[in-house]
């Protein structure tokens, strides 16, 4: 399966990749994600907590969905080597959410991101899949600092971020919103 995380303070259980994944956890594996994936993209972008926390895309038929993957998720896969990844259970290859990095105008460095279905929060996927993208971004990108960001209301990930050693920097604008900025650098 590969080596463990060596990052000081971050999970041991992220692990090198086997096949096309990007990152894999007991639990997890995580893949960029591709045009077919349209159907589970927008039942997530239309989901009560994705609305409440990050905002309407826009999103409403598979059209819409694979327009937006094309433009939001491929490119920067291409441009940057690094973008939002789809989260998957090993155990049935079921999706669970998105998890994985965006390199926004508006911040100095790349920013991790994350959401899981309804259905599936609370259950600890968000934390082990972004454990594994921070091994992802500190191991193989080795980037040499990250940052998040993330509505103030949201109270989940301003306890997720904490919990993965992430520091709380100040509010910062981003769009037309003022979002709670946090950074972690690599240890």
């Amino acid at each position: 399966m590969g080596a463990t995380s060596a990052v000081p303070g971050r999970s041991k259980q992220a692990r090198a990749p086997s096949g096309g994944n990007v990152a894999e956890t007991p639990r997890l594996a995580l893949r960029r994600l591709t045009l077919d994936d349209a159907p589970f993209y927008l039942q997530l972008l239309n989901g009560p907590t994705w609305l409440a926390h990050i905002g309407d895309r826009e999103v409403r038929t598979l059209q819409d969905a694979q327009a937006h993957i094309a433009a939001h998720i491929l490119v920067p896969y291409a441009a940057q080597g690094f973008g939002m990844y789809l989260v998957l259970r090993r155990s049935d290859g079921a999706p669970l959410g998105l998890c994985g990095l965006v390199q926004r105008e508006a911040l100095p460095a790349p920013d991790i991101g994350f959401a899981v279905l309804q259905a599936h929060e609370g259950l600890g996927y968000a934390r082990e899949a972004a454990q594994a993208v921070l091994w992802h971004a500190f191991e193989v990108l080795q980037l040499p600092r990250l940052l998040a960001i993330t509505a103030p209301t949201n109270l989940r990930s301003t306890k997720l971020l904490s919990a993965l050693g992430f520091d709380f920097q100040g509010m910062v604008p981003v769009g037309d919103r003022s979002l709670r900025l946090y950074a972690l650098a690599r240890g």
